[in-house]
């Protein structure tokens, strides 16, 4: 097990893929769908450094921008979990990999869901502008862009971020739990840096159902594909990474046909099973 600890002298925050994607997936299912992926829409993301995810009105606002400039859009930095904001944090402290500033755990822009890093930020300004993203500073932070729309989006998802990794913390450590309180101290650090950078062995499991707005994500896609191929004869539904009502129609033809199921349209970890999943 490599800890996020030993991947600091790395500079390559990728190597905590999957811890971050861990974070990610419990911090929706603290507030389903506060973080959307956004890899359906015309951009490159290469990298297991970048997590393509925004809040859905910055992703709605990234749509329309790069469908008005109609080029595909390079991001080289998007949501950043806690677990990689503590790493470039600390490549910062000790003078490593040309990190010149580094914001302190749970405060930076980009783990607010509403940040970019992007390439020819010079190029794009004037469609993300019309479309509330604006530069943070050409001399500070070149590439960077910031969604600016309060009404439509959450503000304390940083803090969210940080309940999200001591949920999963509590869950794989239930003899040395700490407070899931959102606040970066000493205790959430030390815990960090112990994590496995490759993620805990089991990843949280959302139970996923109907919900208002709905659930979306890579989560819903895979139920949706294995309901097709299930091959059952009533389910006619598409694979959009949105549960609907469709889908929740599906998902109780299929307990209904499987007949050990409950019929609930609900999918948690028996209905998975049930799935192959």
């Amino acid at each position: 097990m490599t800890k996020v600890k030993d991947i600091i002298n790395k500079c390559d925050t990728g190597l905590s893929k999957g811890l971050n994607l861990q974070i990610i997936a419990v911090i929706n299912t603290i507030v389903p769908n506060l973080l959307v992926n956004f890899d359906d829409l015309d951009v490159d993301v290469s990298g297991d450094q970048i997590n393509p995810y925004l809040q859905p009105a910055a992703k709605e606002s990234l749509r329309l921008a790069i469908k008005e400039r109609g080029k595909q859009l390079v991001v080289n930095s998007a949501y950043r979990t806690v677990a990689q904001q503590y790493l470039i944090r600390k490549q910062y402290e000790r003078n490593l990999c040309g990190i010149t500033a580094a914001a302190y755990p749970g405060s930076s822009n980009h783990e607010g869901g509403l940040a970019l890093d992007i390439e020819h930020a010079d190029d794009w300004q004037q469609f993300f502008e019309r479309h509330n993203w604006f530069r943070l500073g050409r001399d500070f932070d070149f590439p960077h862009y910031d969604y600016k729309f309060p009404a439509a989006t959450r503000r304390d998802l940083g803090k969210i971020g940080i309940i999200a990794f001591q949920k999963l913390w509590n869950q794989f450590n239930p003899k040395d739990r700490i407070l899931e309180d959102g606040d970066y101290g000493p205790q959430t650090e030390a815990r960090l840096a112990d994590s496995p950078a490759e993620g805990f062995k089991v990843i949280p499991v959302r139970t996923l159902g109907l919900t208002n707005p709905p659930m979306q994500g890579d989560d819903v896609k895979k139920v949706q594909a294995a309901l097709l191929n299930a091959k059952i004869a009533k389910i006619d539904i598409k694979v959009t990474g949105i549960f609907d009502v469709p889908t929740e129609n599906a998902v109780k033809q299929f307990q209904e046909a499987t007949k050990r199921l409950s019929v609930d349209g609900r999918v948690g970890e028996t209905t998975l099973k049930a799935l192959g999943l």
